[in-house]
């Protein structure tokens, strides 16, 4: 059923962080180099699955992990920028679907990080998925035991790295986007997003839903979350999201640290993203009349 989806998920921003089903997915697996994105903040996912390692000399922390089958890519992606897996000490995720927490038993694994999730989401990453709102077993993945969890507030620290955790539920109960500051290359003090997705998978029961009570209130507490936020440098689960992949390149061709400074783009996919849950709420309410 969902194969049939996949042309449209891949052409449609608002869905482009649906999870999909393996066959196809070229995107999500295809490996790119890894780049520096700003600071101690570095990209070692694939084309269109993002990863981040942020990085210090107390250990590392190291953000989403893509599709099983990326571990390898990410492991190779780390050694390439000089950096050891091993000294990786926590584990975070945006969401808890197969797509952004799959290879976390590999990498667990292989550098015995810490991983530290939201209350919410924890239960999908210990069961693998299983549990999730929406998605059956077509879409589960290796479990991951979670040693840590994170309340909405909290602060997650390695050394100097501080990154907060602020719930955005809706696309998954406990949904989280994380904030910390980077300083650029002029030495000024930068407001980093690592946005939580906010889309609307398709086949989500907004109205009554029965594994998912309170799903619309929570997606309109996530979109107030999000735009209250300070957002300079705006990075997602997806590449495709913050045209990570043309910002790369930007960077490389000599625009340095302002190829990522995107406040207006930060604020228009949270606005877009808002419009298309709100067209599909009141697109469901109508159809409840």
């Amino acid at each position: 059923m969902y194969r049939a989806l996949l042309p449209a998920l891949l052409t449609s921003f608002a869905l482009v962080q649906a999870p999909q089903s393996p066959a196809g997915n070229n995107p999500w697996t295809e490996r790119v180099a890894p780049f520096k994105v700003m600071g101690n903040i570095h990209y070692v996912g694939t084309l269109d699955l993002s990863s981040f390692l942020i990085t210090s000399p107390a250990g590392h922390v190291l953000i989403d992990s893509g599709v099983e089958a990326n571990a390898e890519a990410i492991l190779a992606n780390i050694k390439a920028l000089g950096f050891d897996v091993k000294d990786i000490r926590v584990m975070l995720t945006t969401q808890a679907h197969y797509d952004h927490v799959a290879a976390f038993a590999r990498l667990k694994a292989a550098s015995g990080a810490r991983v530290v999730v939201s209350v919410a989401d924890a239960p999908l990453v210990e069961g693998g998925g299983k549990g999730d709102y929406l998605f059956g077993p077509e879409f589960y993945f290796p479990a991951t035991k979670v040693d840590a969890t994170v309340k909405d507030g909290e602060v997650v620290t390695v050394g100097p790295i501080a990154l907060t955790a602020h719930l955005t539920p809706g696309h998954t109960k406990g949904d989280t986007t994380w904030t910390m500051d980077v300083t650029d290359s002029g030495g000024k003090t930068r407001h980093v997003v690592f946005l939580g997705s906010t889309s609307v998978n398709p086949g989500t029961i907004l109205i009554d839903n029965p594994n998912y009570p309170g799903i619309a209130a929570d997606y309109k507490r996530a979109f107030e979350v999000e735009k209250r936020l300070t957002c300079e440098v705006f990075l997602a689960a997806h590449g495709s999201q913050f045209n990570g992949p043309a910002k790369a390149a930007a960077a490389a061709a000599g625009k340095g640290d302002a190829a990522f400074i995107d406040p207006d783009g930060c604020r228009v996919a949270i606005e877009r993203s808002e419009k298309a849950f709100l067209a599909e709420l009141a697109k469901q309410q109508g159809g409840s009349k």
